[in-house]
């Protein structure tokens, strides 16, 4: 996908997208989530507010949790892991709760080399590491789930030319 200049990163939304969060999604060129959707509902509403929106499955996302066959088969589509290009760079994303909750960035920059950002959620806590390529980010909870005292959390990038730039966001 080329031609993009803004990409939200939201994750851990538990089934609930805090409302000061919503305008920055509907006025995105993409919207990425990087696990524990546990609503097939907030997976609509990304739909309509953007075109593209990539999404993995949390450890919370599974099928057995929901009623619906109609949901239980959305939720059985979302994959675990996902790489997707944006304007000629390579972002992987998965909920990361392979590690616990410490986050290994060294585990997952060995994991997606090729990457220019990895997205992982699952802790809850916002990280922007960008010390070493590949950069490995977590967005923070963006409903109101374990939000560590803090308030719903997201990031954007903008991006200009070939320049890239992480704008964390986080509200009381």
């Amino acid at each position: 996908m080329k031609g993009v200049s803004s990409v939200s990163i939201i994750s851990d939304t538990h089934g609930l997208i805090d409302s000061h969060i919503i305008n920055y999604l509907k006025n995105t060129d993409v919207i990425i989530h990087a696990g524990d959707i546990c609503s097939t509902k907030i997976i609509s509403d990304l739909n309509r507010y953007c075109d593209d929106v990539y999404m993995v499955a949390g450890n919370n996302d599974i099928p057995e949790k929901f009623s619906d066959q109609n949901d239980k088969a959305i939720i059985s589509n979302l994959k675990k892991s996902q790489t997707i290009e944006i304007n000629n760079q390579l972002i992987s994303v998965e909920h990361g709760d392979r590690f616990g909750h410490h986050a290994d960035h060294n585990g997952l920059r060995q994991s997606y080399p090729d990457s220019k950002l990895i997205i992982y959620g699952h802790t809850h806590i916002q990280a922007c590491d960008q010390e070493k390529d590949p950069w490995v980010i977590n967005p923070g909870a963006c409903g109101h789930t374990r939000n560590n005292d803090g308030g719903p959390c997201f990031m954007q990038i903008e991006i200009k030319n070939d320049n890239w730039d992480i704008i964390p966001y986080c509200f009381n």
